[in-house]
This record gives structure tokens, sequence and C-alpha cells, in this order.
């Protein structure tokens, strides 16, 4: 086995990784964003401190999945990938600012 053996592997799988990346951020991003704003199921603050707490937690996280995702796939030379990282990340909040400007107006 050579040194670049696992690198040349990884662009081979570039077009089916990029699917199931942009499906699984599709789905945290959409996670994390409701979890921003409080209106997740499973965790609705009631106070101000549990919302602060809330955005707290996401946006860090949201950050780093965001840039980590990013420097992988471009370290392992998957520009689809990447590129269907990056959309998948910032899609879901793009969508939730505009839907709450128009909600609002």
């Amino acid at each position: 086995m050579s040194v670049t053996g696992p690198w040349r592997r990884a662009r081979q799988a570039d077009r089916s990784t990029a699917v199931a990346v942009g499906v699984g951020d599709v789905l945290l991003c959409s996670v994390l964003c409701l979890t921003m704003i409080g209106a997740t199921p499973f965790f609705e603050p009631t106070t101000r401190e549990q919302e602060t707490a809330a955005w707290q937690a996401t946006v860090p996280l949201f950050g780093v999945w965001l840039v980590g995702g990013l420097m992988l796939f471009g370290v392992l030379g998957m520009p689809r990938t990447a590129l269907s990282h990056l959309l998948a990340m910032l899609l879901p909040p793009t969508v939730l600012v505009l839907l709450s400007v128009v909600v609002t107006a």
C-alpha cells in the first residue's frame, strides 16, 4: 500500500460522499438553528438565561463543525464534498432568517 492510497480513495469517493455529507449537514444544521432560537420540541427555553445558554452552546458548535469540515475535505482533496458541506451548512440559517423576515413583515 502506498502513502497516497487513502487520499486517492477519498478523491474517488468524492461524489457519493458529497451527497451523504450534504444530507447529514442539513439535518444537523437545522437542529442547531432551531435550538439557537429555542424552537425544538425537546428543548424549549422558558427564561432569558436558558435562551442565552442555548445560543452560547450552539454557535461555537456550528462554527467548529463548519470550519472543521471545510478543512478536512480540503486536506482530503474532495472539492465536491467541501462545496456540499459549505452550502448545506449555510442554507438552513439563511432560510430561517428569510422566513423570519417574511413572517414579521
